[in-house]
């Protein structure tokens, strides 16, 4: 069952729009202050957490809660405050990614005002509790708490960790790159674009934002969570290629084993009516899987599919 909650959490991570909450609580259930490695946030870890190796954040290893951060560009702040600041359009959003909506509020945290959301995200056979709060520093913070038992994290303690929360200046991008849980290596036409939640790189072969998703890009994830151990890897990929923004539908053109990270791994292209997506998934033996993917236009794709291949062959797991 824990495994089962912490695999749905690791394959929804994509789709989710993450975000974080405020509080205050008795410092019997706290450790001491923790900075996260590759962020810009230190707080007061609750009991039973730790660093994880896999993402930026805390996890219990123990039931699978997790608290987890994302930095995103300043100029994100206005947009995502937008949605926090009016709980009609946060319900609407979240909606779209699983998540309900209960209520929202709002904490002053070093004389900041934190919007705060609060919800659930219903998944098989019980729900994941949902604390969100969004943070401006140098950069624009998200801090989600995914509780799956409200004796581990609380109100009270969800509450005082986001009241212990503190900003340092963002790290620099190589900083980012470092804590990453895999390696690569940047191949023209790509860049380095954005590191995202410290387990995730984006890759893209432009500068600024293409919303018409028909520049290339290449996304390398390492999972939050393991897998169900029963789990096939064929099911994972196709998993995650339906859960794939633009490509929910798209229909599947190749699909084969090939050695992707270090080992076994499935491999498939889909299209759409005019767009691409190339995908590789290994599932390593701790059941995290690391994924690569790429897409474009199709004709613009298929013209770089010669670099793809070489950042796909230089990913390494750490």
């Amino acid at each position: 069952m824990k495994s089962n909650h912490r695999a749905i959490a690791s394959l929804n991570r994509l789709r989710e729009v993450t975000f974080f909450l405020l509080c205050l609580v008795a410092v019997s259930s706290f450790s001491d202050e923790l900075s996260i490695a590759g962020t810009s946030i230190s707080l007061n870890s609750p009991n039973g957490f730790t660093v994880s190796s896999s993402f930026s954040g805390l996890e219990n290893i123990h039931d699978g809660s997790s608290i987890t951060i994302t930095e995103l560009p300043i100029d994100a702040f206005d947009q995502f405050n937008a949605v926090f600041s009016d709980l009609n359009k946060a319900k609407k959003g979240f909606e779209k990614q699983g998540i309900v909506i209960e209520r929202a509020d709002t904490y002053t945290v070093e004389g900041q005002r934190i919007p705060i959301l609060i919800g659930r995200q219903p998944i098989p056979n019980g729900e994941i509790g949902k604390y969100m709060a969004l943070f401006r520093g140098d950069l624009t913070v998200l801090m989600t708490f995914n509780v799956f038992n409200s004796n581990v994290l609380s109100p009270s303690i969800v509450k005082a960790t986001i009241g212990s929360v503190r900003l340092a200046p963002a790290p620099t991008l190589a900083q980012k790159i470092e804590q990453l849980p895999f390696s690569f290596s940047v191949v023209t036409p790509f860049h380095i674009g954005n590191v995202l939640g410290g387990s995730g790189v984006l890759l893209p072969t432009f500068e600024g934002a293409d919303p018409t998703g028909f520049k290339p890009a290449v996304l390398v994830v390492r999972a939050l969570a393991p897998v169900p151990p029963e789990s096939s890897i064929d099911l994972v990929s196709q998993q995650l290629l339906r859960g794939t923004q633009g490509f929910e539908t798209a229909k599947i053109i190749t699909k084969k084993e090939t050695t992707f990270a270090g080992g076994r791994a499935a491999y498939l292209e889909a299209i759409t009516a005019d767009r691409k997506i190339v995908q590789l998934v290994r599932i390593p033996s701790d059941g995290r899987y690391i994924r690569l993917v790429a897409f474009g236009e199709t004709a613009q794709l298929n013209r770089v599919m010669s670099a793809v291949s070489e950042i796909a062959n230089s990913v390494k797991i750490r």
